[in-house]
């Protein structure tokens, strides 16, 4: 048995995947969100306990050398709590275990978590493109419990939007992550019995939001912290997502420089931050406090023979009112700042690039075997043993166009 936790240990409640429902503890047995835990884990001091699940020693990768005792960001350092998402079960968990909670109420944490506020407020804010306004549309939980009227109005909407969109729509859970729980449809192939069939389940996840299944060209998020105190509102860094063809999350893709600054080194990057920062702000007026990030895309209307596609940025698609894997991305990159440095000669106005993803990108490789066929200089750290069922890693080289290589075209 593990000896007590001290008083001065800090409390993590794991609840990865609470957007769908109080039994997330079963699923910690999923390779990829064991994985997750795992590396959320090395963010914290060295003195932590999990609280709602076997408290298991960490597992530092011997790749990232000697545990530091301090957190990876400095707003962790001193925190009594943390957990993955601050909803009603997790404050709930944390007073029976007589602990002490902070940060904002879980109503709170759950209405700016709902991706009906990031829709409304980037409406709001002039942050939705012209060719999305009116489209989105916000579907009530008792909508989808009292009667099917709401799938005659999905048929009706989708009838009246713009011909780039094809009539190709989804219906998105308005509590859920990383895809889980979308329905997806044509209006040439329109399936009522589909829509009727999914209608509970999108009930139970707080509704669900009809939108246009876009053409992606890029997947990005936006991390930040929001404080108590000045500067109320931090970018931690903006990264590439990497994502599978219906929007599965496979990994991240960016740079970093010598202080630690993660950028995402799309063209989008300036204006992705302003947004997110804006959307944000708009989350800590209403009483949010805690890491959070701000997911967007950028997408592909047809244009004319003669002429490249219209590429357009969609700069606030969801707002995640908890941990994310990027800000878990980007504590990983801090810890590992130093051997930039040393390793890869990473100086004063030089980035490297970076990609993350939670299992080896090809099946059967490890990712020693992808380092050692790297086309430059390269640092890589396998994050977990080669035994387990998911084998995180993180792999540094000069330039992003390197490390895309690495992608399956089918991913």
């Amino acid at each position: 048995m593990n000896p007590p936790p001290s008083s001065s240990s800090v409390a993590l409640i794991p609840n990865i995947g609470a957007e769908e429902g109080p039994d997330w503890p079963r699923l910690l047995d999923k390779p990829a969100v064991a994985a997750t835990l795992s590396l959320w884990r090395h963010l914290f001091p060295a003195r932590h306990h999990l609280v709602g699940t076997e408290t298991a020693p960490e597992s530092w990768p011997e790749s990232m050398g000697a545990r530091p005792d301090g957190a990876a960001f400095p707003w962790l350092d001193d925190l009594p709590l943390a957990h993955w998402l601050g909803d009603a079960a997790a404050m709930k968990l944390a007073q029976k275990k007589g602990l002490e909670v902070v940060g904002p109420p879980s109503e709170t944490i759950l209405h700016v978590h709902d991706k009906a506020f990031a829709c409304r407020a980037s409406d709001s804010l002039g942050l939705t493109p012209s060719s999305l306004k009116g489209l989105s549309h916000i579907i009530e939980p008792e909508e989808l419990r009292s009667s099917t009227q709401w799938i005659d109005r999905v048929e009706q909407v989708i009838q009246t939007w713009p011909a780039f969109t094809q009539g190709q729509f989804c219906l998105k859970p308005r509590l859920g992550s990383s895809g889980r729980g979308r329905v997806s449809g044509q209006a040439e192939a329109f399936d009522r019995v589909s829509l009727a069939g999914a209608a509970r389940g999108l009930a139970r996840r707080g509704g669900a939001v009809l939108e246009p299944w876009l053409s992606r060209s890029s997947d990005f998020s936006v991390q930040l912290h929001i404080g108590e105190t000045e500067p109320a509102i931090t970018i931690l860094g903006s990264l590439q997502l990497w994502v599978t063809h219906t929007g599965l999350y496979r990994g991240h893709l960016g740079e970093v420089d010598s202080r630690g600054r993660v950028f995402s080194g799309s063209p989008e990057e300036d204006e992705a931050r302003i947004a997110a920062a804006a959307l944000a702000s708009e989350a800590r007026d209403l009483g949010f406090r805690g890491p959070c990030g701000v997911d967007g895309l950028s997408f592909e209307i047809p244009a004319p023979e003669s002429e490249a596609p219209q590429r357009i940025l969609r700069p606030i698609v969801e707002f995640n009112a908890r941990f994310t894997l990027g800000t878990v991305v980007i504590g990983l990159i801090r810890r590992n700042l130093s051997r930039l440095h040393d390793e890869l000669a990473l100086s004063p106005g030089e980035r490297r690039a970076f990609f993350f993803a939670l299992d080896t990108p090809r099946s059967g490789s490890s990712w020693e075997d992808i380092a050692r066929n790297l086309p430059s200089r390269s640092l890589c750290l396998p994050l977990a043993p080669t035994t387990a069922a998911a084998r995180p890693g993180l792999i540094f080289a000069d330039s992003l166009e390197v490390l895309r290589s690495l992608l399956p075209e089918t991913a």
